[in-house]
């Protein structure tokens, strides 16, 4: 017992390393007495789900109303990451509690990334050597590309992805021996699949697999190894089709078709399913000497199987072209998926090489990946291990993804670790063997830990001193304005009319809220309200995600409230930004519903007050460190009937409408509007607030005034306007 406690104490002391990295913003998460996330962004539609799944269990939310509205939408997540999540909550805190739940949950990801650390090093200990392991995790401690990503209260499946990575490579690496036997094949079929049932984007990974195994296969010289080989990528191939097929076949998606790979459809199963047959039909043709005799004849045998395969499922499953040409879309450069910054890419800042993201996610050794994979690569094809070749491949192809698109570098950080670790420790052999002196050595591993730590421990280094000092928040201005969207949320949820249906999927909210893009995952946790458009962007509803844009950029208030009304929409929260998919233009609602630049300012554009739109809530904060800039600012409005107000004067004249607003806990603003009167002397225009001491009425000089009730602002009753001339 003594000596099994011994042995785990390096496996144990990684571990807490690694956890207490991940752990180091605790006090920023945890906060009187409430959950803080991060980056308030996509963990809170997992807050969502596993909430969501926890009330419910064990149901899962797959299509929520909440999103898309008035159309609602499935998930475009698979939910086996939320559904873990809320069973071990219940299971530990129960249903009754949701900030509990909260707890749980953050808890999730440093746990996941601890693993992850212990995981990574498994291939390098199979493909290496226990020594090189070692240092590969290690050097997984502490790159923010891996920590952020798995960092307390980032609760997101890509830290699970990262893991899964790590799980998937150490299956292939078995696959690559000369003799493989059918539960390994099998075993590395079932972690393929779960990694894509985790997120259908895990896709990329298992074909990078595929693809390396199915050269393999066909570069092999020997008939005899040849075969075994085949007949192993078919069992892997047909235990991925049998995981995947419960979950795949039969599903089709509205906006994604039967065959997208972008989303769990009929087309995972399906590649697993002809991949399996080919493999066989390969494998059967192969075992005459026709056909398997050679290794060129076994080239050209299995390319007369597959490339007609190809040609067949192009032609006969309906949508699949066009599908495979919208996930292509992962990788178009566009105006819109260029202001998401996990599609950015990594050395670059619009067109300006910038390489101090490289630094600060991975480190200063960063730059010498390229070399050292280069080298292992070389070392792997001169010594023919297959399992170093395919580490080495693995690594570098996310490496380079990680260049076009942030988004992975979660597998990227693995991929870090695995050209580093290998190639440190083959060089510290290399330079014992040569004799090299014990200082040198070790002026050298100091050198290396200096460049992988440096950037990082400054970024940990203020994370501790936030947290010792119980620092709430940050200044930084994206943070910002997610605390004051969440304010404007938190506020909706206990002042605006509760709606339906947001536990019980089978029930229909009464209405739905407009805001910005990449605000909608936090203003429908907190205030517990529908979005028309949320973080998803497109994929999670084309029809909102674009009837959002045109509402933000209306240039007409009608114009705006045609679209508003076929949504069902009762409230908008503003920002800066509009729908956040343009910069607005000058003259859109965007700009109308933000005038107001400080307190006691004109609530009006260009003099004209907004007719059906009633500012109901502001929540602003000024930057501490700039407190000469004005404050930033997210508005809730209501969108209201209005109190029609008729009444006369002489034609051609203009009438203002004045009012002086006090909204909650803060001070008096301004509303104006003004009226026409048409050549018969009439005007005639929409009043959004209720005034009991009345609107007070200009023309020229005469002065008039008119009291508003909130029945009739409500209810858009016609009052009678005061009669102004002769």
């Amino acid at each position: 017992m003594k000596r099994a406690f011994v042995r785990a104490l390096p496996w144990l002391g990684l571990f807490v390393a690694a956890l207490a990295v991940r752990s180091l913003g605790f006090g920023r998460v945890f906060v009187d007495a409430e959950v803080r996330f991060p980056f308030g962004v996509d963990e809170l539609y997992h807050m969502r789900r596993i909430w969501f799944t926890v009330v419910n269990f064990p149901a899962t939310l797959d299509f929520d109303r909440y999103m898309n509205f008035p159309e609602g939408a499935p998930p475009i997540w698979s939910p086996f990451f939320d559904w873990t999540i809320a069973a071990l909550a219940r299971a530990l805190v129960g249903a009754g509690d949701q900030h509990a739940v909260e707890v749980v949950a953050a808890w999730v990801p440093p746990v996941l990334g601890a693993l992850a650390v212990m995981m990574v090093m498994a291939p390098v200990r199979v493909a290496y050597s226990t020594g090189a392991g070692w240092l590969t995790g290690w050097l997984l401690l502490t790159p923010p590309a891996h920590v952020l990503l798995s960092e307390l209260g980032q609760v997101d499946h890509h830290v699970a992805v990262g893991l899964f990575a790590a799980v998937l490579v150490t299956a292939a690496l078995w696959m690559t021996g000369p003799g493989v036997r059918p539960r390994v094949a099998v075993a590395t079929g079932v972690v393929a699949a779960a990694a894509i049932l985790l997120w259908a984007g895990a896709l990329l990974q298992v074909l990078v697999v595929q693809a390396f195994l199915t050269v393999q296969l066909l570069a092999t010289r020997e008939a005899g190894v040849a075969r075994a080989r085949a007949s192993s990528l078919v069992w892997m191939h047909v235990a991925a089709a049998v995981v995947l097929a419960p979950y795949g076949l039969g599903r089709s998606w509205a906006q994604f078709g039967a065959f997208s790979p972008e989303v769990h459809s009929n087309f995972q199963p399906l590649w697993f399913g002809a991949g399996a047959a080919a493999l066989a039909a390969t494998r059967w043709l192969w075992a005459t000497p026709s056909f398997g005799g050679d290794r060129p004849r076994r080239v050209a045998t299995a390319l007369a199987v597959a490339l007609p395969g190809v040609g067949a499922a192009w032609w006969l499953l309906p949508g699949l072209g066009a599908s495979l040409e919208s996930a292509s879309g992962w990788f178009a450069d566009d105006a819109f998926l260029g202001r998401i910054q996990e599609l950015k890419p990594l050395l670059f800042a619009g067109d300006r090489f910038a390489p101090a993201l490289a630094h600060d996610r991975f480190s200063y050794l960063f730059w010498a990946t390229p070399v050292l994979l280069a080298a292992l690569a070389w070392q792997a094809v001169r010594a023919r291990r297959a399992d170093r070749l395919l580490l080495a491949v693995f690594s570098a192809v996310f490496l380079v993804a990680a260049l076009f698109q942030q988004r992975f570098v979660d597998v990227a950080a693995a991929s870090y670790a695995w050209a580093l670790g290998p190639a440190l420790a083959e060089g510290l052999a290399w330079a014992r063997r040569r004799g090299a002196p014990r200082w040198g050595i070790g002026v050298a591993a100091l050198g290396v830990a200096i460049a992988a730590l440096l950037p990082a421990a400054f970024r940990y280094g203020s994370d501790l001193e936030a947290s010792l000092r119980g620092a709430a928040g940050s200044a930084h201005p994206i943070a910002r304005r997610q605390r004051l969207v969440r304010q404007a949320a938190e506020w909706m949820k206990r002042e605006t009319p509760e709606t339906l249906g947001y536990l019980d999927a089978s029930l229909e909210p009464g209405y739905g809220v407009l805001t910005s893009w990449d605000s909608g995952h936090l203003v429908r946790y907190y205030a517990e309200r529908p979005v028309v458009q949320d973080n998803f962007g497109p994929w999670g509803g084309r029809a909102g995600f674009e009837a959002a844009r045109r509402y933000f950029e209306a240039h007409d208030e009608a114009e705006a409230l045609a679209i508003a009304e076929r949504l069902g929409i009762r409230y908008v929260v503003a920002l800066p930004k509009g729908s956040g998919q343009l910069k607005p233009s000058l003259a859109s609602m965007t700009r109308r519903l933000l005038v107001l630049r400080e307190p006691g300012g004109a609530l009006a554009f260009n003099g004209e007050g907004l007719g059906r739109h009633r500012l109901v809530h502001l929540a602003d904060d000024v930057d501490p460190e700039r407190p000469g800039e004005p404050p930033r600012r997210v508005a809730v409005y209501e969108i209201v009937a209005g109190a029609r107000v008729v009444g006369t004067a002489p034609a051609g004249e203009t009438i203002r409408f004045e009012l002086r607003l006090r909204l909650p806990d803060r001070g008096a603003v301004f509303y104006s509007a003004s009226a026409r009167a048409d050549a018969s002397g009439r005007y005639a225009l929409r009043l959004p607030y209720p005034s009991e001491a009345g609107y007070t009425l200009r023309m020229g000089s005469a002065r008039r005034s008119l009291p508003v009730a909130e029945a009739d602002v409500r209810e858009g009753r016609t009052l009678e306007g005061p009669r102004f001339g002769p």
